[in-house]
């Protein structure tokens, strides 16, 4: 099910540690193509997977900015046991 990457309550089922391409994707801001493309990349780049995202212009920094934030979110609900 798509997850809107800007509302942070579209999140509150997630109850594992969620990686940055999986938070694109759920968001549909990725496709598995993108994330193999990045992930080859990143092994000769050593960069992070979300700045290689914005570099290849497959999302924009606001992107990968919330996609951070959403991870931040769900981190503190399984630290707090909310979930």
């Amino acid at each position: 099910m798509f997850k809107d990457l800007y509302k942070k309550h579209d999140w509150d089922d997630v109850t594992i540690h969620q990686k940055i391409g999986e938070i694109l994707m759920s968001a549909d801001k990725i496709d598995l193509i993108r994330l193999s493309m990045a992930l080859d990349a990143q092994r000769f780049q050593r960069m992070p997977l979300g700045v290689i995202f914005v570099v290849m212009k497959v999302i924009s920094k606001e992107d990968l900015e919330q996609a951070l934030i959403i991870q931040r979110y769900i981190d503190s609900r399984i630290a707090s046991g909310a979930v």
